[in-house]
């Protein structure tokens, strides 16, 4: 039996505490992926499974704040692992459990792509011992979790699990350790649920665990759908005339719609293998030795390997460019910010796929790239309104304000995480700690 450091543990419980017995999971952590925050809720499980285990804390009354992804994976691992006398209660506050993916089949989701070329990050499957999952459409996903988390909703547990949907009202005192909340009581049955009375109070907890997301997608005045909802921009359109698009922003949901509107079939989980064919394996092996060494900025090493490495993905990129589009990219984020510069879409708010893609639709001039304020881009690019993608990511700050009573007391370990990025989703726990269902 191998035996965790305490000071292993006690690092990963330091990443995740706001307050005492208060946790948030990847709230302002880079690498925004499900996966990613699937992985965060694992350790944060673990670590407070090995501080129960050991007498150091107490899990106790346990609340976990959001139905996705992460609040579904660690609900299920808590159910899984948690000692007799303690119980869950799960809040979401739309009316369905991981609401965002259900329906969703224009996004594709992929565990570890976001990691290329690190050896591995092609696996299909994101071999997780709770909620396991493998690529597909982000609905199959959605089923995929929900059909997982059902399992562990059984005899031994639904006695001390509660679930509440349609939570329009929480607030969290993390002083006191208290949730005011107005939800509604569901009760399993299967992956499916039944509504059942509704109830507002104030409880207290011993152990609060924030995983609500990262905040809302920003409003704009373009009335952009959210990343998640349904859109036709991947399909070539059905009318003589060109259609000119703006993305806005530079982080990996305006990359990743650049590219659907840019290139021809594009499938994230094929683009690969199409660019590099048989050379994928070797391009992989340069690109991890030159990565480690460039720099968080890629775009100046994108430049030195060009002709060596990404010739012939060039050529192949310039064969398959749509016909039926024309998309100017805005870099300058909102009017009151600075404008940006091209070399900031190179930087590290997105994953190497995704920048080395834009890169390569930059070389072969199938994208404009626009510096002036929102506004001033769109009429000069005789862009319609609703041709304006605005991808300028979650005010997760103003989030936190509206969720915490007290946030004046925990905005700095707020910004401490943020600046720290210590959240690593990296597997602490030894293979086998999680039982399968």
């Amino acid at each position: 039996m191998t035996v965790t450091p305490s000071s292993q543990i006690d690092a990963v419980i330091d990443s995740f505490r706001v307050k005492d017995g208060v946790f948030a999971v990847g709230m302002h952590e880079r690498g925004v992926t499900l996966y990613n925050q699937q992985v965060r809720a694992h350790n944060l499980v673990w670590a407070l499974s090995e501080l129960e285990q050991t007498g150091v804390r107490p899990l106790g009354r346990i609340a976990v704040i959001g139905g996705g992804a992460a609040g579904l994976t660690a609900t299920a691992a808590l159910l899984a692992c948690m000692p007799v006398g303690s119980s869950v209660t799960l809040f979401e506050k739309e009316w369905d459990l991981c609401p965002v993916q259900q329906g969703c089949d224009g996004r594709w989701l992929h565990p570890s792509l976001y990691a290329w070329p690190e050896w591995g990050s092609r696996a299909p499957s994101a071999s997780l011992p709770i909620l396991n999952w493998s690529e597909g459409r982000a609905s199959d996903v959605a089923r995929a979790l929900l059909d997982g988390f059902s399992k562990y909703i059984n005899e031994r547990t639904e006695s001390r699990f509660k679930a509440l949907v349609g939570v329009h009202h929480l607030q969290i005192n993390a002083t006191r350790k208290e949730i005011s909340f107005i939800g509604t009581n569901v009760v399993m049955t299967g992956p499916y649920f039944k509504q059942g009375d509704s109830e507002g109070g104030t409880e207290k907890f011993d152990t609060i665990i924030l995983a609500a997301g990262f905040g809302w997608e920003r409003v704009n005045d373009y009335n952009t759908s959210s990343y998640w909802r349904n859109e036709q921009i991947a399909q070539p359109n059905l009318t003589v005339d060109r259609s000119r698009y703006l993305v806005s922003g530079f982080g990996d949901g305006a990359l990743v719609d650049v590219s659907r509107l840019t290139i021809e079939r594009f499938r994230q989980d094929t683009i690969l293998y199409e660019l590099f064919g048989d050379k994928l394996e070797k391009t992989e092996e340069e690109l991890r030795r030159g990565i480690a060494k460039a720099g968080p900025n890629l775009l100046g090493y994108f430049t030195r390997i060009e002709a060596k490495l990404l010739e012939e993905a060039k050529v192949s990129m310039r064969g398959r460019l749509r016909k039926d589009t024309a998309v100017t990219l805005h870099v300058s984020g909102t009017d009151e910010k600075a404008p940006k510069d091209l070399r900031d879409v190179f930087g590290p708010g997105s994953s190497v796929l995704n920048r080395l893609l834009t890169y390569l639709l930059y070389r072969c001039g199938a994208i404009s790239i626009s510096r002036r304020p929102l506004g001033e881009a769109i009429s000069s690019a005789h862009i319609a309104h609703e041709h304006v993608l605005c991808r300028h990511g979650c005010d997760t700050k103003r989030h936190l304000q509206l969720i915490f009573s007290d946030y004046d007391k925990v905005k700095l370990a707020f910004a401490d995480m943020e600046d720290k990025q210590a959240q690593h989703p990296t597997r602490y726990w030894a293979p086998g700690y999680f039982p399968v269902c």
